[in-house]
């Protein structure tokens, strides 16, 4: 009886090796399957090859310590808006209950599905469940890092063959990402930012992983939890013809059935996408020359165009493993608000690229963001620079990733999973034999 062995994509090559029978080898088979297909290994050899996540554990309880006495900043916003929404309102916001909330609450810019699970965790321990969301959340953060590292060699198997290097750039790209993800998840507690950014990176994983069904629903559920995550859209077109339309689909199902209610209930709910906030004098958005003293009514649907556009561009160039990055850029550079909880997008995204789309692992993006985003601010006070610095950072790695020469990324990325051969004991479809290319 044959059995299908997993299939992997050698980013150098564009070469699918899939339904292999047990006894077939072939050069490219072994090269990429002997340093993975160890035996079951000690405790020791395991700590040995995951002593860095280990180490980042350890730093995120650190930050966990230093920032829990004060933080919770937003909490309150998910625990009124639960309360809205499930049940009779009590407290400050006593006017709205139910499927009427985003068209009399509309400062309430924060997704059902956030509400939803707010409803369940402030019902868990003490202070309205916020300690246990910081805990769940910050725990989210150090799974990402391990989901993006898994991402990293599926997607480029070569990575395993020094692993040492691999291990180095999720330890420090890692590090910074999870003081960003801490100010997030514990300093102010955005329960909606943080699930769209973790359904972010399962949409690429669905994607990667060839489930369209996964991605689209992922893609959907980051959407439910704070609408901006409309601008990762161009990661499903990742995916070939008929998933891409499976994706879509189940995307497109998943959002109406959450936010669709919504809508029939009081119509005035579209209205709520009109709400503003102050823009801040250390935007991004200053810095372009906008001196509206609040959000201009161009600006959210202006954030999701170029969101769409660099992405579209990123994925026909090939170079979709930017999309996270320069979707959360775009809301960065048009946002007038500057709030730290930001910063994670931006890192997350940094830190995907600076895994799968550069040549050799290395957190460059990664380290250059959180400088710009989380460090300046620490040693200026000038509002006009931190917003210069907003911006130069996005135009940055908007023009490196898009508009770089070919050779500063490695040969293009093949996420789109592939359909096998008809036949289950088919060795390479012959469009990707290695000799055809002339590979050993």
């Amino acid at each position: 009886m044959l059995r299908r062995a997993t299939s992997l994509r050698y980013v150098s090559h564009h070469l699918t090796v899939g339904d292999i029978e047990p006894d077939q080898k072939t050069a490219e088979s072994d090269r990429y399957r002997a340093p993975t297909a160890r035996p079951a290994a000690g405790l020791a050899a395991r700590v040995a090859d995951h002593w860095h996540l280990l180490v980042l554990g350890g730093w995120t309880l650190i930050w966990f310590v230093i920032i829990a006495p004060h933080g919770g900043i937003s909490w309150g916003f998910f625990t009124t808006g639960s309360r809205l929404l499930f049940g009779p309102g009590s407290g400050a916001l006593p006017h709205a209950s139910g499927l009427d909330l985003y068209a009399s609450q509309p400062q309430l810019q924060i997704g059902p599905l956030a509400f939803g699970a707010a409803q369940i965790l402030r019902h868990i321990g003490p202070d309205q469940g916020l300690v246990a969301t910081q805990i769940a959340m910050t725990a989210v953060g150090l799974i990402l890092v391990h989901a993006i590292s898994v991402i990293a060699t599926d997607i480029r198997p070569d990575l395993t063959a020094r692993p040492d290097r691999l291990r180095w750039a999720v330890l420090v790209g890692g590090a910074v990402f999870l003081i960003a993800w801490v100010e997030l998840s514990v300093a102010y507690t955005h329960l909606d930012d943080g699930l769209a950014l973790a359904f972010a990176v399962l949409t690429v994983r669905g994607v990667t992983s060839g489930r369209p069904v996964l991605a689209g629903l992922c893609f959907a559920l980051a959407t439910d939890a704070k609408p901006w995550a409309l601008v990762f859209l161009p990661i499903l077109l990742v995916l070939p013809g008929r998933a891409r339309w499976t994706a879509g689909a189940c995307a497109l199902a998943t959002i109406c059935a959450a936010w669709l209610p919504f809508v029939i209930a009081d119509p005035g709910t579209l209205a709520a996408t009109h709400f503003t906030i102050r823009n801040m004098p250390s935007s991004a958005l200053r810095a372009l020359g906008v001196t509206d003293p609040r959000t201009p009514s161009w600006d959210r649907p202006a954030q999701l165009a170029v969101g769409w556009v660099v992405g579209l561009i990123a994925v026909l160039r090939r170079r979709w493993p930017a999309v996270i990055l320069l979707g959360v850029g775009a809301r960065v550079a048009l946002d007038p608000g500057v709030h730290g909880y930001y910063t994670a997008g931006v890192v997350v995204g940094a830190l995907l690229w600076d895994l799968v789309g550069t040549r050799r692992p290395y957190p460059a993006w990664s380290l250059a963001s959180f400088a710009a985003l989380d460090l300046a601010p620490l040693l200026t006070r000038d509002a006009t620079l931190l917003g210069q610095l907003r911006l130069v950072l996005v135009v940055a790695f908007t023009a490196a990733l898009l508009l770089g020469p070919d050779r500063w990324y490695p040969p293009a990325a093949d996420a789109r999973p592939r359909k096998p051969p008809p036949d289950v004991g088919a060795r390479l479809t012959p469009a990707r034999r290695p000799a055809a290319r002339g590979s050993a």
